[in-house]
């Protein structure tokens, strides 16, 4: 998969299918192929959309910078941009989750003629959502990083709330998340996460400029992503509908009803 120079990185990208273009955003600490992992880039899209995926600065296998307001929403906005000039997109439909849906929603009102519209799944927490507790857990771990260096850090944060509670429920899934957090880079994942956490917060944005049409979707049980912060999105954001799961977990087992979902939206169904 190629790279290109991006605002003081190099960027690892990939596209894939054919037809109009999707620029699909990763969460935070997440990458490309976590987001493939976790259903969060259905294959089946790629038989409508040539669909466009990136390992956001500072993850996966992108370069890293260590100053904290390289990883705030103006600059992921920045990168974001830079891809679009790079790939030369005039204009594309947006997808993202967590911070990759701050970042696609910040994209919106920065540069809304390059929007077509916007596919939010576990949009990010707004308003009174947004302190808690997705800033104290990432909070949290940043400073232990910093104190403890990166295995001390993931075995203490593996004892909070939500991942303790998956060790008793789903063990398999508890390991992988061990895993995936050791593999992380730690010069990165400090100000990674200080740059989202502590930067300019997404409740300062008016919403309600956001022109494209916007689809969220949330999932209940989710205390990172809380369907009241997507129902904030929807009353905010004038050309948009929200549907919410069943479960935490129920688009990563039918994601066929996932991808019908996305495709009707974005094809006008």
């Amino acid at each position: 998969m190629p790279f290109t120079d991006v605002n003081g990185f190099k960027m690892h990208y990939q596209v894939r299918g054919e037809g109009p273009p999707l620029v699909i955003a990763h969460g935070l600490l997440s990458s490309m192929a976590m987001a493939d992992l976790l259903g969060e880039v259905p294959p089946a899209l790629f038989q409508d959309f040539s669909v466009v995926t990136y390992d956001a600065r500072g993850h996966g296998q992108s370069g890293f910078t260590s100053d904290v307001a390289d990883y705030e929403w103006e600059s992921l906005v920045a990168d974001m941009l830079a891809l679009f000039e790079h790939l030369g997109i005039e204009k594309a439909h947006l997808g993202g989750s967590s911070m990759g849906g701050g970042t696609a929603l910040v994209f919106a009102l920065r540069h809304p003629e390059k929007v077509e519209k916007i596919v939010l799944q576990s949009p990010p927490p707004v308003g009174q959502q947004q302190s808690a507790p997705g800033a104290a857990l990432f909070g949290g771990l940043a400073k232990l990083v910093e104190g403890l260096g990166l295995k001390e850090a993931v075995d203490i944060a593996l004892r909070l709330k939500p991942w303790c509670e998956v060790k008793k429920t789903a063990p398999m899934i508890y390991q992988w998340i061990r895993h995936w957090l050791l593999s992380l880079n730690p010069q990165a994942l400090v100000p990674a996460i200080r740059g989202i956490v502590l930067g300019p917060a997404l409740s300062d944005e008016d919403f309600a400029r956001v022109a494209a049409p916007t689809l969220l979707i949330a999932h209940p049980d989710d205390e990172l992503h809380p369907v009241a912060s997507a129902e904030r999105l929807r009353d905010e954001i004038p050309q948009s509908r929200l549907v919410v799961a069943p479960d935490a977990w129920y688009y990563n087992v039918h994601r066929d009803e996932l991808v019908a979902t996305i495709k009707g939206f974005l094809n006008g169904d």
